[in-house]
């Protein structure tokens, strides 16, 4: 029997290394690509009417520096004046780009981390002719646009179309607030909107001002980044706690 306990010991002690391994891996990685000056907090849903009070409260508890982001939901209507069909495209790949709901935002500043790859950044003015709106470089390779092209939304009935000025570059991984598209100011003047607010927070803070804004905003949920993370490590650590303990019978199938 010497071949066979030798196999059961030796998959067990390699199973449970490669885990350890794997999970402190993962762990890493997490840790590691989230940015210095990652947002603690995400606070969603806050209503037009809310806005600058929202802003007052976070100003009062030492967080001027918070950021607040316009979205605009919405689906695709046309592309280069042809009308987008969301039949036409369930059954294909990548198909979601053009079934999806885009999130839109309008912004005077390029986001933080976005690269220009093709055309230029409005200067802030509005535009004379139809609005301008910048894309990402991957959505824009899958839906064929570039510089020059006409997108078309319906925001809830209504029909919004812009002009591609630009074509980005996106880091997605450095936890801020990013979009597919954004408008230049004043092109989605009217639309019905929500913002969402970004936040830097002190651990000792966290609570108190959580508490605070569902206080005085009861509608706005507060979603805390590092409470997330935990949430992750614990799920990866259960996970390799299963698979460690189904090596340990191997070994102790081996031993007996």
């Amino acid at each position: 029997q010497a071949k066979t306990i030798l196999v059961s010991v030796g998959v067990g002690v390699m199973v449970i290394l490669a885990i350890h391994l794997v999970e402190r891996n993962i762990l890493w990685e997490i840790g590691e690509n989230i940015p210095a000056d990652a947002p603690s907090f995400f606070f969603i849903d806050i209503q037009p009417d809310q806005k600058d009070a929202f802003a007052r409260l976070m100003t009062e508890r030492g967080h001027a520096d918070t950021r607040l982001t316009p979205l605009v939901r919405s689906r695709l209507s046309a592309l280069n004046g042809r009308p987008v069909s969301r039949e036409n495209y369930e059954e294909r790949e990548h198909g979601w780009y053009f079934t999806r709901e885009y999130v839109l935002t309008f912004q005077k500043e390029l986001p933080k981390d976005n690269v220009m790859t093709k055309g230029q950044w409005w200067d802030g003015g509005a535009s004379s002719g139809e609005p301008r709106v910048s894309v990402e470089e991957e959505a824009a390779r899958r839906l064929g646009l570039d510089l020059g092209s006409t997108v078309a939304f319906d925001i809830q009935g209504a029909k919004v179309s812009g002009t591609v000025a630009s074509i980005r570059k996106v880091d997605w991984g450095n936890m801020s607030t990013n979009f597919y598209f954004i408008f230049e100011p004043g092109a989605l003047d009217g639309a019905p909107l929500t913002y969402v607010a970004t936040a830097r927070v002190d651990a000792t803070e966290e609570v108190p001002l959580q508490r605070a804004v569902v206080a005085a905003f009861p509608n706005v949920s507060a979603i805390n980044i590092r409470a997330v993370l935990d949430s992750v490590a614990r799920v990866v650590d259960r996970i390799s706690l299963v698979i460690r303990f189904m090596a340990g019978l191997s070994i102790l199938a081996g031993s007996v």
